[in-house]
């Protein structure tokens, strides 16, 4: 078992945070990049893209 918890927030909330608009973040939900809890997403998997080292999250297995 893992202590993971993720932070799950609304795709407005994300895009304000990340500096990416709304459909970017759906997108990347629909494309699998992003794991969608009842139409919200888990914030910390865009670490990468946050801190620069990505410009997009890579696709979950």
């Amino acid at each position: 078992m893992t202590d993971y918890r993720p932070v799950l927030l609304p795709p407005g909330v994300i895009a304000a945070l990340i500096g990416r608009p709304v459909g970017t973040v759906k997108r990347w939900g629909h494309e699998g990049r992003l794991t969608r809890h009842d139409g919200r997403y888990d914030y910390l998997e865009l670490r990468d893209v946050v801190e620069g080292r990505a410009k997009r999250p890579a696709k979950r297995p």
